[in-house]
Protein backbone atom coordinates (compact mmCIF):
# COMPACT_ATOMS: atom_id res chain seq x y z
CA UNK A 1 0.00 0.00 0.00
CA UNK A 2 1.59 3.51 -0.64
CA UNK A 3 2.75 5.22 2.30
CA UNK A 4 0.32 8.37 1.48
CA UNK A 5 -2.37 6.16 2.64
CA UNK A 6 -1.22 6.07 6.35
CA UNK A 7 -0.09 9.76 6.52
CA UNK A 8 -2.24 11.89 8.40
CA UNK A 9 -4.54 14.51 6.92
CA UNK A 10 -2.35 17.17 8.61
CA UNK A 11 0.64 16.16 6.47
CA UNK A 12 -1.35 14.97 3.38
CA UNK A 13 -3.21 18.40 3.50
CA UNK A 14 0.37 20.07 3.88
CA UNK A 15 2.16 18.08 0.84
CA UNK A 16 -1.02 19.28 -1.47
CA UNK A 17 -0.68 22.83 -0.18
CA UNK A 18 3.14 23.29 -0.81
CA UNK A 19 2.95 22.12 -4.20
CA UNK A 20 -0.46 24.36 -4.45
CA UNK A 21 1.68 27.18 -3.54
CA UNK A 22 4.76 25.67 -5.98
CA UNK A 23 2.12 26.27 -8.77
CA UNK A 24 0.94 29.41 -8.04
CA UNK A 25 4.57 30.57 -7.71
CA UNK A 26 3.84 34.81 -7.08
CA UNK A 27 0.31 34.46 -8.10
CA UNK A 28 -2.26 35.35 -5.72
CA UNK A 29 -5.70 33.85 -5.28
CA UNK A 30 -7.97 35.77 -3.97
CA UNK A 31 -10.14 34.26 -0.71
CA UNK A 32 -7.59 31.00 -1.14
CA UNK A 33 -8.16 30.31 2.63
CA UNK A 34 -12.17 30.21 2.28
CA UNK A 35 -11.83 28.21 -1.23
CA UNK A 36 -9.75 25.76 0.32
CA UNK A 37 -12.07 25.68 3.42
CA UNK A 38 -15.10 25.21 1.52
CA UNK A 39 -13.43 22.57 -0.58
CA UNK A 40 -12.70 20.48 2.89
CA UNK A 41 -16.00 20.99 4.15
CA UNK A 42 -18.39 20.18 0.92
CA UNK A 43 -16.45 16.75 0.83
CA UNK A 44 -17.07 15.96 4.69
CA UNK A 45 -20.72 16.68 4.13
CA UNK A 46 -21.08 14.86 0.73
CA UNK A 47 -19.34 11.80 2.23
CA UNK A 48 -21.59 11.92 5.81
CA UNK A 49 -24.72 12.05 3.46
CA UNK A 50 -23.43 9.08 1.50
CA UNK A 51 -22.33 7.30 4.16
CA UNK A 52 -25.88 7.67 5.85
CA UNK A 53 -27.78 7.38 2.90
CA UNK A 54 -29.03 10.64 3.01
CA UNK A 55 -30.74 11.07 6.33
CA UNK A 56 -29.64 14.18 7.35
CA UNK A 57 -29.83 13.80 10.97
CA UNK A 58 -27.35 10.83 10.83
CA UNK A 59 -25.33 13.16 8.78
CA UNK A 60 -25.40 15.42 11.40
CA UNK A 61 -24.42 13.10 13.99
CA UNK A 62 -21.25 12.00 11.97
CA UNK A 63 -20.15 15.37 12.01
CA UNK A 64 -21.20 16.55 15.08
CA UNK A 65 -23.16 19.28 14.08
CA UNK A 66 -26.75 20.31 14.49
CA UNK A 67 -29.17 19.01 12.15
CA UNK A 68 -30.17 22.73 11.14
CA UNK A 69 -26.49 23.74 11.31
CA UNK A 70 -25.71 20.75 8.77
CA UNK A 71 -28.17 22.17 6.41
CA UNK A 72 -26.87 25.86 6.72
CA UNK A 73 -23.95 25.00 5.35
CA UNK A 74 -25.34 22.91 2.87
CA UNK A 75 -27.15 25.81 1.72
CA UNK A 76 -23.93 27.77 1.48
CA UNK A 77 -22.01 25.27 -0.13
CA UNK A 78 -25.25 24.59 -2.60
CA UNK A 79 -25.54 21.37 -1.83
CA UNK A 80 -28.80 19.28 -2.36
CA UNK A 81 -30.46 17.57 0.03
CA UNK A 82 -30.24 14.19 -1.72
CA UNK A 83 -28.03 11.05 -0.96
CA UNK A 84 -24.53 12.64 -2.33
CA UNK A 85 -25.33 16.28 -1.02
CA UNK A 86 -24.20 17.29 -4.66
CA UNK A 87 -26.63 19.58 -6.99
CA UNK A 88 -28.23 17.54 -9.26
CA UNK A 89 -28.77 17.94 -12.94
Amino acid sequence: MNEQAHAPLSELVRVWFRRLLGMLGEHQVQGLYYLILNQVERVLIEEALLHSKGQLSRAARILSLHRNSLRQRMRALGLSGNRTGRKQK
